[in-house]
């Protein structure tokens, strides 16, 4: 199998490289067929190196492109676009865009994340904006859910696009036969809802996907879809809201197994699972949203992520690159004949 070159933002998030380099390392470790390029402050990364004791087989595997500056995390799009260009994110797209690399990730902010990878990789055709997407723990798998605050605000014809380009995700990159997809509204009626979505709801019923209606935000959960379509604005809610959640449950547990003596030895008892449930509600088992609508692949990872969270959004990255996702979605929005509704 040929070799996947992805290209990593080590300055992104909130904790850089001291998450970034020790998991670009554990990602060569668990991928074999991955390469990995390190932007950033070179004399930082190898210092990173140096402390992370990384070993001969999987220094081969690395290469370092030096960067100068970092964009913040709550940099303004215009701010990346006049002084950004010397920036570890502006070099991790520039080596995807020329062809350097198959793929890249950053914890960076959103915004200069959109703007970076609009600028340097440009739009599949027929898709208008980009869409961010992540999988959320439901009662038997995963949902797929976009876009999750890449747009704000977002007509019927995005929403459309993103119900088109989370199919081909879930069907392409997780091989889900036949994704169920749902459209978020406020009931699952179809006179619920505002005129965006009621738009949206008539063109996809249209469409020849397994499209079965609007859903609430338990439907999310309850394992009724695969796919769960809405505009940024809730999607980074219902995000958030979910991250937070799993967190406090995940507390919660740990405090009332370690209450007493029966706790812990019901603890003990109850262990595998506890561990299965648990690493099941854990955000970082999920981390790494694809920008879908680029033309290239482009991974979101969490900006608070840990090792283990930045570990699984390179490794979603290379699979993504080596499964052709971009490619796959503007075939399929070509078939549809969306440009038409753009």
């Amino acid at each position: 199998m040929k070799q996947t070159i992805l290209a990593l933002d080590v300055h992104g998030g909130d904790q850089g490289l001291d998450v970034s380099v020790p998991a670009a390392l554990a990602a060569l470790a668990q991928d074999p067929h991955l390469d990995i390029i390190l932007v950033g402050r070179e004399s930082a990364i190898e210092a990173a190196l140096e402390s992370n004791d990384g070993s001969p087989p999987f220094l081969e595997r690395l290469q370092v492109e030096p960067a100068h500056s970092i964009v913040p995390m709550d940099a303004k799009p215009a701010h990346v676009l006049r002084r950004g260009r010397d920036s570890s994110l502006w070099k991790t797209f520039e080596l995807v865009a020329e062809d350097r690399a198959d793929a890249c990730v950053s914890g960076g902010g959103t915004a200069a994340m959109m703007v970076t990878g609009v600028k340097l990789l440009g739009m599949l055709q027929g898709i208008q904006r980009p869409a961010l997407m992540a999988w959320l723990p439901n009662d038997h798998a995963y949902t797929g859910m976009l876009d999750l605050g890449a747009n704000l605000n977002v007509g019927a014809d995005q929403l459309v696009q993103f119900a088109v380009m989370g199919d081909v995700t879930a069907r392409i990159a997780e091989g889900i036969e036949a994704p169920r997809v749902g459209l978020l509204n406020v009931g699952h009626e179809d006179s619920k809802g505002h005129d965006t979505v009621q738009q949206a709801h008539e063109r996809l019923r249209n469409l020849p996907l397994n499209y079965v209606g609007f859903i609430e935000g338990n439907g999310i959960f309850d394992g009724s879809v695969d796919i769960a379509v809405c505009d940024g604005f809730a999607g980074n809610l219902v995000l958030k809201s979910t991250e937070g959640l799993a967190r406090m449950l995940m507390q919660q547990f740990r405090e009332a197994f370690s209450d007493n003596l029966a706790s812990k030895a019901g603890a003990w008892l109850a262990a595998p699972t506890l561990k299965r449930m648990l690493a099941r509600l854990d955000p970082s088992a999920h981390n790494g949203a694809p920008l879908l609508g680029l033309r290239r692949v482009a991974v979101k990872s969490h900006g608070s992520s840990d090792l283990k969270g930045m570990t699984r959004a390179i490794l979603e990255a290379g699979r993504e690159a080596r499964r052709q996702v971009p490619g796959k979605i503007e075939a399929l929005v070509r078939e549809y004949q969306l440009e038409s509704a753009s």
